[in-house]
Formats: C-alpha cells, structure tokens, sequence
C-alpha cells in the first residue's frame, strides 16, 4: 500500500452532473486525485477515500470530513441529477 505523505480535501459543493467539471492534480504538488459523489459531503468524501483505498493508497491515517455541509435538495426530482462532490488528492 502507498502511504501519503500530504493529503488535500475539496468540497465543491452540489453540482449537476453534466455541468461538474472535475478536478486534476496539473500544476499542484500531488500525484493522484479521487473525486466522490453522495447525497452530502461526507457521502462523497467516503466515496472519494474508498475509491483511493481500491487504489492501493493507504487512506487509514486521513482525519475523517466530517462535514454536513449542503446536501441535495429534498425537493429535487427522483431522477435528479444533483450530487455533492468532494475531492481528495494524495502525493
């Protein structure tokens, strides 16, 4: 397993998921990113950490999120296409 030396979490709030235009590691210090989905920033944030974890990152040590931030409208339609995002890049 790879351990990270530096970690950094972005919550970028609720997004549709055609307008989301994702998040990249070009011109940082970090090697990998990992960007997660849910009904609210912790939903997306233990998406973004087990999606790194299937790829053989060591995520065990990374303060957990905590954060209930915005989470998807109640009223927004079944078949809504509104998701929180949060990103985590590793290195």
């Amino acid at each position: 397993m790879k351990k990270p030396t530096d970690h950094q979490i972005i919550d970028h709030g609720v997004d549709g998921s055609q307008y989301f235009q994702g998040c990249g590691v070009s011109c940082t210090e970090y090697t990998d990113v990992y960007t997660g989905i849910g009904d609210s920033a912790h939903e997306a944030l233990e998406d973004a950490l087990e999606q790194a974890a299937t790829s053989d990152w060591d995520v065990e040590d990374i303060h957990n999120y905590l954060s209930e931030g915005i989470t998807v409208p109640e009223n927004a339609d079944e078949g809504s296409e509104l998701h929180h995002y949060v990103s985590i890049r590793l290195k």
